[in-house]
Formats: structure tokens, C-alpha cells, sequence
């Protein structure tokens, strides 16, 4: 459980979190300070107290609308991603698929909005949180399997290049078009049920060429950079179909 390695860092146990939560119920704003202050997310809530993402937001934008996502600052995904967890990885892979080939490529198309930076993307949203200590904990990433990572924009960079590599490998060409053409006023439950199924296959060996992999990644990338930049989500993966089909 996230919240279990992110509060033990912090020398407090679920039970008393848990027990601050239910001595505290009628007094939201003092547990989004709380949680503010110490840089506990939704999630941890959720999985602290027993409830529901949806109901941990409803319950602080009930006080304040501004609140319903003011607590999901991991900086890669906001989400339970459970299963689909290990898609998040480093990009180790070389050639037209590395970190600088795809930089290349994405970089330029992001600088050239008016709107978006580029570097600022993979640097912390909260540094006073992230980079106290030099490192990133699992609880400031938003997923387990990874801790205590040096606090760099080049570790976020690749791990988002990685895990989009991962993500774009795991769909067959069926699976794609359906999800590339899945109408934008469809029923999100329909698209998340679709997109789950398709990322829990075991991905057919050699689906996409490297070039075609490759521009399917930069594609993919510059639209989630973009969004990124416009919308309100802290985790630069939150709108990727990973984010999109665990929210």
C-alpha cells in the first residue's frame, strides 16, 4: 500500500492516520492542511480511511470546489494503477527509441506553444515537498515498485519515455485503432473498461516496428505534454491511457 511506505517514512503508521482522520471528520479543512503540509495525496486518503478516491474529493470540494484535486501532486500518476503498475519503467532502450532521439523529436513541438515548457515539464510541481531531501519517494511518484530515486528532470523524463515505450508496446494494432478512435463524447466507463483490457494483455512479440513505435510514442508524448500544460493534473502521466484507464 503506497500510503504504508510514504507515512512510515514519515514515522506515523496507518492506524494513526486513520485515527486522525475519524477525530477530525467534521473539520475538513483541517485534514487538507494536515495532508498538504506532509504531502499526502488522494489516493493515500483513499487507501487510509477505506473510501473512495471520488469520495475523498467530493468530501473536500463539498468545503471548497478548489480542493478536489489541490491533494494529488505525485508527480507521475495520481491513480491506483495496481496491476498495471510494472508498465512504469525507465527508458532503457537505445537508437531511434532513447531519451535524446525522442527528445528530439517532442522537444521542439512543445517549446514552439506559448504555453508550455519543455525541461519545466519533468521538473518537480512541488518542490518544497519533492526535493527536500534530494530524492523521490514512492509516494512523491505515485507508484510503488519505485523509491528513492535521485530527484532529477532526466529520471522523469525517462521514466515517462519508458513507460510509454511499455504502455504503446502492450497494444496490438486492433487495439490502437480502437482506442485512437474511440468518439471524444463516448462513455468514459466504456473507454477506461477498454483501455484495461487492452493494457492487462500480454503485448503480441514485435507488434510495432522501432520507427513506427517510435512515432507513435512521440505522438502520444506531445499530446500529453500538451494536456499537461492546460489541464489541472500534477502527474505527468495522469493523462496517459495508463492514468486514463485507472482514475
Amino acid at each position: 500500500m503506497l500510503a504504508e511506505k510514504y507515512l512510515t517514512d514519515l514515522g506515523i503508521t496507518v492506524e494513526q492516520a486513520n485515527d486522525f482522520i475519524n477525530a477530525n471528520i467534521g473539520d475538513p479543512e483541517k485534514i487538507f492542511k494536515t495532508a498538504s503540509e506532509l504531502g499526502v495525496t488522494t489516493r493515500m486518503l483513499s487507501e487510509i480511511s477505506g473510501y473512495s478516491r471520488n469520495s475523498v474529493q467530493k468530501y473536500f470540494a463539498d468545503i471548497n470546489p478548489d480542493w478536489s484535486k489541490l491533494l494529488d501532486k505525485s508527480k507521475l500518476v495520481n491513480s491506483d494503477l495496481g496491476s498495471l503498475e510494472d508498465i512504469v519503467a525507465f527508458n532503457a532502450r537505445e537508437g531511434i527509441l532513447s531519451n535524446a532521439s525522442l527528445r528530439a523529436i517532442v522537444k521542439p513541438k512543445i517549446d514552439s506553444l506559448d504555453y508550455a515548457s519543455y525541461n519545466e515539464t519533468f521538473e518537480s510541481s512541488f518542490p518544497d515537498l519533492q526535493l527536500k531531501d534530494g530524492l523521490y519517494t514512492s509516494g512523491e511518484l505515485g507508484v510503488e515498485h519505485i523509491d528513492d530515486i535521485e530527484a532529477t528532470s532526466g529520471n522523469i523524463e525517462s521514466l515517462f519515455y519508458g513507460t510509454l515505450i511499455n504502455m504503446l508496446s502492450t497494444l496490438d494494432e486492433s487495439e490502437f485503432d480502437q482506442i485512437i478512435t474511440f468518439p471524444d463524447n463516448g462513455n468514459s466507463e466504456d473507454f477506461q473498461t477498454l483501455l484495461l483490457a487492452a493494457l492487462k494483455e500480454l503485448p503480441t512479440p514485435i507488434v510495432w516496428s522501432d520507427e513506427n513505435l517510435a512515432t507513435k510514442v512521440t505522438d502520444e508524448a506531445v499530446n500529453i505534454l500538451k494536456k499537461y500544460w492546460t489541464d489541472d493534473l500534477f502527474g505527468i502521466l495522469d493523462h496517459s491511457y495508463l492514468g486514463l484507464a485507472t482514475v
